[in-house]
This record gives structure tokens, sequence and C-alpha cells, in this order.
């Protein structure tokens, strides 16, 4: 009789505890800054968009991050509140633009490192297969996936 746990069998659960071990090393890093997990990858967020969308808004973060808008629209006003960003009305008036201020954008570039790190630590245990893991998790997901050409010799 196989003497392994349930959360060993389970490809759900596996998951699930992956994605609470990973939550958890990150959780640690913030905490010293006072931010949570969604908090930080928002600002991540937007300063990946920053660059490819000039103004944007909680649609885009939500849409970008797989953070729920709801969620979003939460930590943005945490956000504003700790002065790491500043909301203003777009032109229309029907959405608000979001935009880092110096001092959020001086504190992401001290945690990034960090933050980068830890993931590297985490996930390089899989080796050459974190293209093909992550292809898995998307076919999962029903996302598209990028297939490595195997080069020739």
């Amino acid at each position: 009789m196989e003497n392994s746990s349930l959360s060993e069998k389970k490809i759900g659960l596996l998951i699930w505890n992956v994605s609470i071990y990973w939550q958890n090393k990150l959780r640690l890093i913030l905490s010293q800054y006072h931010l949570s997990l969604n908090e930080y990858l928002i600002l991540e967020s937007l300063k990946i968009l920053k660059k490819n969308i000039n103004l944007p808004s909680q649609i885009n973060i939500s849409s970008f991050s797989g953070i729920d808008e709801s969620v979003v629209s939460v930590c943005l006003k945490s956000l504003e509140n700790k002065k790491l960003i500043k909301r203003t009305v777009d032109q229309d008036n029907r959405k608000k633009v979001i935009n880092i201020l110096p001092t959020g954008q001086k504190l992401f570039d001290e945690i990034f490192p960090k933050i980068n790190q830890q993931e590297t630590n985490l996930f390089d245990k899989l080796q050459g297969e974190k293209l093909n893991f992550c292809n898995s998790l998307k076919l999962i997901l029903g996302k598209k996936i990028r297939i490595k050409a195997e080069k020739s010799l």
C-alpha cells in the first residue's frame, strides 16, 4: 500500500500547496514593507503597463494581473492612502488613470530584486522543465501556450 498523503496524490492539492508556499515566501518579504501581495502585484503591473499603455486604468491592471477588479479597486485605495500611487480622472470623466508616485517607484525598485530572487530560488528547481510546467498550467486554464522549437544540430 502506498504511503503518500492525499495532498501528494491529487494534482489540484499539489497546485494549491505550491501556490500557498509561493505566496507565503513572497508575503514574508512584503510584510517588511507593509504591502500585501496584491498591492505588490498591482505595482509591478503598473510598472509594466506604463511602458505599453500611456494611461493605465483599473480595468487594464485587472486584466493584466489576473486580479479581480473589485480587489484591484480596494488595493488601489490602499496604495493611494500609502502615497505610492495617484489616481486622476481621465479626460472623459469615466475612468481614473493610475500613476506610480516617486515613493511608489522607489519602494518597488527596492522590493523587486528580492521578490525576483525568491521566485528564482523557488522555480529554478524545475530546471529545464520550467517552460513545460508553465505551458501545462496555461493548458489547464484554457490559455494559449508557447512551444519552444527544437534547435537542429
